[in-house]
């Protein structure tokens, strides 16, 4: 996982946050690397959603 992909982990591990606040958080990343950094944290299968529609790291999943 690219150091960008487990910033995003890191962020979404400590509470759930909407896509939008995880895109301003990082707005000073070129977009392309974003979405790169994003599609790397889908693909590892470890999120989840609250019932607000916040995405979350999902309890005892494993981050490799």
């Amino acid at each position: 996982m690219n150091p960008l992909a487990r910033v995003l982990v890191a962020e979404l591990s400590e509470r759930p946050r909407h896509f939008g606040e995880l895109v301003e958080a990082h707005m000073e990343t070129a977009w392309r690397d974003f979405l790169l950094a994003w599609g790397e944290v889908r693909a590892a299968d470890i999120l989840g959603r609250d019932d607000d529609g916040r995405y979350l790291i999902r309890a005892g999943a494993v981050v490799s």
